[in-house]
């Protein structure tokens, strides 16, 4: 394998790797309400 596989590679992990890492905290760069953030709490309406 040459280098340059090797770094494309590298590079395709660490994007998976953000993926995963966006998606188990909730983050999307479109949402107009914010991010969720690392603290698991209530989210929404907190009224019966």
């Amino acid at each position: 394998m040459s280098k340059s596989s090797i770094l494309y590679a590298g590079f395709c992990m660490l994007v998976v790797g953000l993926f995963m890492f966006a998606a188990m905290n909730g983050f999307s760069p479109f949402a107009s309400g914010g991010t969720r953030g690392f603290v698991r709490t209530a989210y929404g309406p907190t009224h019966k």
